[in-house]
Order: structure tokens, then sequence, then C-alpha cells
């Protein structure tokens, strides 16, 4: 929980996605513990994806290789229904983030948002209540982050005068 707070803060794409490789592996075990097989398969997956941005590995392949891997064991081992089809769901939309547009670090906490709020509902209906505050805590730290990155305006960019300077 402590260091998905810290990667919500973070600014450089590789800062990010290395603090969550330690959340996964936490996040893993106790959704492990909990028999919530389809997170924990997502959570393996998002430790290899992130390692893959980290590396730079920009080849397709690889790429899209993960984004079906997660999908695909996600489903099969999915033993909670609808519910545990929302870890699958929320790693193939960071995961299409990460590699699309990995340099977009407003698309990525977006993308990070959403993820952690998906976990969260997941978290609850298996009973990993640390997971659903680890969660929802992180989902808020990304936002304040945005929004103070962005001086108070979360999804639009500052109005700009003629001459492109920042009106207030």
């Amino acid at each position: 929980m402590v260091s998905d707070t810290i990667s919500a803060t973070r600014k450089k794409k590789n800062e990010i996605l290395a603090v969550q490789i330690i959340s996964q592996v936490f996040y893993g075990v106790g959704t492990l513990v909990l028999k919530g097989y389809s997170g924990v398969v997502q959570n393996a997956v998002a430790i290899l994806r992130n390692l893959a941005a980290i590396r730079n590995i920009n080849n397709k392949l690889v790429e899209w290789t993960l984004v079906i891997l997660g999908v695909l064991l996600g489903v099969v081992f999915n033993n909670r229904g609808v519910l545990g089809l929302l870890p699958v769901v929320a790693n193939l939309g960071y995961s299409i983030a990460v590699f699309q547009c990995k340099n977009n670090e407003k698309v990525l906490k977006l993308a990070f948002i959403a993820s952690a709020l998906m976990f969260s509902v997941f978290s609850y209906a298996i009973q990993n209540y640390v997971g659903v505050a680890g969660n929802t805590i992180v989902a808020i730290s990304a936002a304040i982050s945005m929004i103070k990155a962005n001086r108070g305006n979360l999804f639009f960019p500052r109005k700009t005068g003629e001459s492109g300077i920042p009106v207030r």
C-alpha cells in the first residue's frame, strides 16, 4: 500500500513502474491467500509488463503477448464470476496505456486510477480489506498528484492567452 502511494506521486515512468512491481508482489500474495486467482495472474502479468516497459522493450510482439496473456490467463483462472473479470479489465486497460502512451504521465495516472478502483472493488469481493484500503488510497493519491500538477485542473489544460502564457 505504501509503495503504491509512493508510485502515484512519481513523475518519471520508470520510477512509477518500478515501485509498482513491489506492490504487485504484495497484492499478488494477498490475493492468492484469499483465492482470487484471476487477480493473482494479473499481478504476475503486471510485473512482467512493468519490467518490459522499464527496459524499454519496444517490441509490439512482446507488448501484445503480455496483453493477450493477461486476458487469457485471467479468464482461465477466474473463479469469481463477473467480479473476477475486474482485475482482467483493469490490467488490460493499464497495460495498453503503458505500452501505447508510455511517455504521457497524465494518461498513465488516469489509467492507474481506473485500475486501482477496479482492483479495489475486486479486493472487497474477496474480502481483502487491506487491498481495498490500499487501492482506494492509491487512487486518491494519484488524483491529488494530478490535480497539484495541473494546479487544480484535472482534465482540461489551463487556458492560455494569445502569447501562449497561461491565463489565471
